[in-house]
């Protein structure tokens, strides 16, 4: 059997960023990297709705928040209704703590910024595919100074010390695995873990436990 017979799919991905020259240099990037095919780009959120209601879902779209019509932060939750299991990563300018909070809350699974390398977009594409939530690093820095012993809501149990680690972990962009290595113990403790997070924030995802966790100024 042929090597390529082996190879995974490439993560698909499409972008929609109103700056032509900007997407046409990202979707280039990402289309010159291993493992990544940028099938579309669209200069606005309408565009995109349009071909994802006529064409099968990509792994990721990449969404920047400043668009012409619909809004970067209107058009995520659009996304994910018509598409669950597309991550969501905000790729924009503003790195103001309310943006970043609207954004994962309306389900963003990361928040990347166009001031990054592009190496860092396209790790960014890669540990959301593995289960993380990549930030810009000055965004993750941002929450976790940010730390502070707000009282769960009624009906929500507080975090341990090690889940409120995990928890950062998780919004740094660490996947699972790393979070093992990270922390020195099993996969299956960090999942266990994971699972209580998700139990006691009272949340059924990555992106909820860290939308509520920032809400309540966890991390």
């Amino acid at each position: 059997m042929a090597e390529s017979d082996h190879a995974s799919p490439d993560i698909r991905v499409w972008i929609v960023e109103d700056n032509r020259d900007y997407r046409e240099a990202v979707r280039f990037a990402l289309d010159s990297e291993e493992g990544l095919h940028c099938e579309h780009d669209f200069h606005s959120a309408e565009a995109l709705l349009e071909c994802l209601r006529t064409e099968p879902a990509p792994e990721v779209i990449l969404c920047d928040l400043d668009l012409p019509g619909i809004h970067g932060l209107e058009a995520i939750p659009e996304f994910k209704k018509i598409a669950p299991q597309t991550h969501v990563l905000v790729l924009t300018q503003f790195d103001d703590r309310p943006k970043v909070f609207q954004a994962i809350g309306a389900g963003a699974s990361g928040y990347l910024l166009k001031s990054a390398p592009l190496d860092e977009i396209h790790r960014g594409i890669t540990e959301v595919m593995e289960g993380g939530a990549p930030l810009n690093a000055r965004i993750a820095k941002m929450m976790l100074t940010t730390f502070s012993s707000v009282p769960p809501a009624d009906g929500e149990a507080e975090l341990t010390p090690r889940e409120l680690e995990v928890l950062g972990l998780l919004a740094e962009g660490f996947a699972k695995k790393q979070i093992a290595d990270e922390l020195s113990i099993s996969y299956h403790t960090v999942d266990m873990h994971v699972r209580a997070i998700y139990q006691k924030l009272q949340v059924h995802n990555l992106s909820g436990a860290v939308a509520k966790a920032i809400r309540r100024g966890l991390i």
